[in-house]
Formats: C-alpha cells, structure tokens, sequence
C-alpha cells in the first residue's frame, strides 16, 4: 500500500511538472532563460598554438586588405560598405569565424592591451579623435607602423591604409589591442607577459592610476578600464497596440521606463534588467525584472518575472483578470544605429513584449483576451554609455 501511494505522488507530481510547461508563454520563457544561462558561461580556454594563431592573424589582415578602397557608411558592417568597427566586426567573423563586440570602445574593452613595442601583425590600434568619447577609431595593424581603417573625413574617406607615423593619426593613438592570441613561442610569450607585467607595475608607481596583475595568462586592470567591460541603457517607452477584444484600433497603454546592465566581452552579452511600468490600458502599475541577451547593438531578447500592482482590467471590457509573476514577461528589442552625444549613445528603440495575465481563477485566457491583454509595443529612445564612464575624470 505504501509502494502504490508513493507511486500515486510521483505521478501527480510529474503531471503537474508537464502542465507547467505545457503553456506556450512558459515554454518561451524557458528557452529564453536557457539562452541566457548558456551566454552566461565562460568560453572554453584557448588553447591554440602560436603557429595557428599566427595564421589566424595573416588571414584575418589577408581578409581585410580585400576591402581596401570600399566606401564609408556610418552603422555599416558590410559586405561592400563598413565604418570603422564594422570593418573589425565583419572582416573578423568572415575571416577567422570570431564574433567581436560591434563598437570600437566595446572592442577596446574586450582586448588585452599590450605595449607597443609588442604589437603584431592582426593586433586592433585604438584612437581617440574627438572629445565625444575614449576611444571613437579602430584599425587592424598589417605591419611596418600601417593599419588598415575605415575612415569618415578627411582627403581620402573609406577603407584605406593609413601609417601610425602621419601627422593626423600620431597624437590620436591611444593603445594596441590583442584580440588573437600571440604568433609568437609560447616561452617568448611568457616572458613578454612578465615583461609587461614589470613594465605596468612601474608606470602604476608615477601615474597612481592603473595596476595590472598577472595570473596565469591573463591581465586584470583594476582602474576605470575594467568597469567598461560592463554596460549600460536607459529608454524611455511610450506604450501602444492595436488589438482589444472588441476591436482593432491604435490604443495608448502607458509609459515604460526601462534600465539594463550588461556584460558585453561575450557573444550574447548577458545582462539585467528592471523596468518601470505605467500600464494605462489594464489601470495598473508593474515592475518586470528581465534577464536579457544581447546579441548585438540592434538585438536584444528578454524575460522575467513581473510584479503587479494594483487590479487589472481587460481592456476594452473593463472584466477583471488577474496578473502572472511567472511566467511573467518575454520580449525582443530592435534598435537604430547610434549616434553620439557627449560620452553616451542615442538609438531608436522598437519592443515588442507580451506580458501574461490569467482570468481572476487563474485559469488561462481566451487567445484573443490574453494577446489583448499582453501584447504591447514600446516605441521609444535608448541612451548607452560604459559603466567606466562613471569613474573617469
């Protein structure tokens, strides 16, 4: 009798496990937080010999050098038009399968940053052009003091090869990046490592600004450069559909307020999010919490929970339903190209989320009430900026 009771409870607990995930909403929320999980690993250590890594390196300068003479076009990333970082972006996955941050002040966080006398052929040069950011160019070192650039002003504009000796570029250089690893023997790597190591810990003694520590093969920065591995938006929505249950017709439903922090060295840059919702068509106020991916500076994926304040109300009907927390909310985000203003970022911003309600007994909605009830699109404006912008004089 026991056996069979016992039996009995794990049968009821493996129906309700499969009812849970029986939901449409709750099946996309679980694979949206799987991406997210999964984006949030560590990529396997590298363990590419310096051989391949310099024939990583002559491929990826051989795949640039194709380009040379291609036209600038701002937000661009191929095939025939780049600007600067979408020529690194483009020319790195084609060449060597890499899929590298999109902008050149993500870029330069992502690379390890090595003295100069220490740069190779394939190595990313940083400048600073203007006063409107850190870092605002981005090109690929090819050898003897050259680089290869996508340029927006000046007597020759597009794809060039440019010299680190010209008057112009000189005083604009900034650092050199390593993004590959070194072609070089893996004991002159080591030493070069200890090198630079000495080298920082010297500069660090008259500067007071910068600390590097060595561990392993790896180099820690523990000033304002490490928080710009981290980075973060703002947007502000103004929230609209076009479906209630009664009719098909543009409605106003609220305002959003949304604040996202995310780690951007990865592929899908993972991140976190907390949202401000006004939601005027259902008559409540709501505080999702997002987990997101994002896969570049155009797409972002998101889910979480969202807590309700207040009664909901169908809209349209005024019948009452009730809020979910979880599943709560999944959404997909489409953005411009940005364009600067002052340390920041500026885009254009189009969501589309569907949040979930339930009837008052927690039963599920008629497909129409609930893509009534949930479906909403956001239109509004993004502002990104580095979190070490926060910590930079």
């Amino acid at each position: 009798m026991l056996t069979q009771k016992n039996n009995e409870n794990i049968c009821m607990r493996f129906s309700t496990l499969t009812n849970l995930t029986n939901h449409p909403a709750k099946k996309a929320l679980v694979l949206l937080m799987i991406i997210f999980s999964v984006s949030c690993l560590k990529l396997c250590a590298d363990d590419t010999t310096p051989a391949q890594a310099q024939v990583a390196r002559e491929t990826f300068v051989a795949e640039a050098k194709k380009y040379v003479g291609c036209p600038y076009v701002l937000g661009a990333v191929g095939p025939d038009k780049f600007d600067c970082s979408g020529l690194i972006y483009f020319v790195a996955r084609e060449s060597i399968g890499k899929q590298l941050p999109r902008t050149s002040r993500a870029l330069y966080s992502y690379c390890k940053i090595v003295p100069d006398s220490k740069k190779e052929v394939g190595d990313l040069l940083f400048f600073k052009t203007n006063n409107t950011a850190p870092i605002t160019h981005v090109g690929i070192y090819i050898g003897n003091n050259q680089f290869i650039s996508a340029i927006s002003d000046g007597p020759n504009t597009g794809v060039i090869i440019s010299s680190l000796n010209q008057p112009y570029w000189k005083p604009k250089y900034v650092a050199c990046g390593q993004f590959i690893k070194s072609g070089k023997s893996k004991y002159a790597e080591e030493e070069f490592e200890e090198e630079v190591v000495k080298a920082d810990t010297r500069s660090s003694k008259q500067s007071k600004k910068t600390t590097v520590a060595y561990k392993g093969s790896s180099f820690y920065k523990a000033d304002a450069q490490g928080f710009d591995a981290f980075t973060v938006d703002s947007s502000v929505f103004c929230n609209w559909s076009l479906i209630s249950p009664n009719e098909f017709m543009f409605k106003w439903r609220g305002i959003d307020l949304h604040t996202n922090v995310r780690y951007s060295k990865w592929v899908l840059e993972p991140g976190f999010g907390l949202c401000f919702r006004y939601n005027h068509g259902l008559g409540v106020f709501q505080l999702p919490l997002t987990f997101t991916a994002t896969v570049n500076d155009f797409l972002r994926f998101y889910a979480g929970p969202v807590f309700t304040f207040g009664s909901p109300q169908m809209i349209g009907t005024g019948e009452a339903i009730s809020a979910s927390i979880f599943p709560g909310i999944i959404g997909i985000s489409f953005s411009t190209p940005s364009f600067p203003i002052a340390k920041s970022r500026v885009q254009l911003v189009q969501d589309i989320s569907y949040t979930v309600f339930n009837q008052p007994d927690n039963a599920a909605l008629p497909f129409l009430q609930s893509i009534s009830a949930g479906l909403v699109m956001f239109t509004g404006f993004r502002v990104t900026f580095s979190a070490g912008s926060f910590f930079k004089k």
